[in-house]
């Protein structure tokens, strides 16, 4: 199972290798560190690219702009910051452990669902968020480009 930490404003950092994944690193540098499997078939956007676990469970999608990284989707593993797991948590556990860190989820002002924590430039979903039943954590998502007015 993929473990990574978020550096806020930057990107994540996975864990096994510490690779980081930063906002504006080549696409090709990415694929080589990352070990990229080209899927077969017709894929629908061509400015991103997913990454599965061993157990073919897609784990993380990342959005390019010119080449260059700009969004980061963590779908799966643990994600964590400064011991705050972000990911394979559930809203009411992950809104305790922000709260206690002094941080908070609001409803997002960035995406179209979700809640942002602004002192971590991330957006996270839970199940219910994204359309099904539950609150366990569906994804989180960073990006370069992350404003809250």
């Amino acid at each position: 199972m993929e473990q990574c930490e978020l550096v806020p404003g930057r990107g994540i950092r996975r864990n096994r290798d510490n690779t980081d994944i930063f906002f504006g690193m080549p696409r090709m540098k990415l694929r080589e560190a990352l070990d990229y499997e080209k899927p077969t078939g017709d894929t629908m956007w061509d400015d991103e690219d997913e990454y599965s676990n061993g157990d073919g469970d897609e784990w993380l999608r990342l959005r390019f702009l010119d080449e260059k990284l700009c969004d980061i989707e963590v779908l799966g593993g643990h994600l964590a910051h400064e011991g705050i797991e972000l990911l394979a948590t559930d809203m009411p556990t992950l809104r305790a452990a922000l709260k206690q860190g002094g941080m908070a989820l609001e409803k997002t002002e960035w995406l179209s669902e979700g809640h942002d924590c602004i002192d971590l430039q991330i957006v996270v979903a839970s199940r219910e968020d994204a359309g099904d039943v539950g609150e366990e954590i569906a994804w989180v998502i960073t990006s370069s480009d992350f404003r809250v007015e």
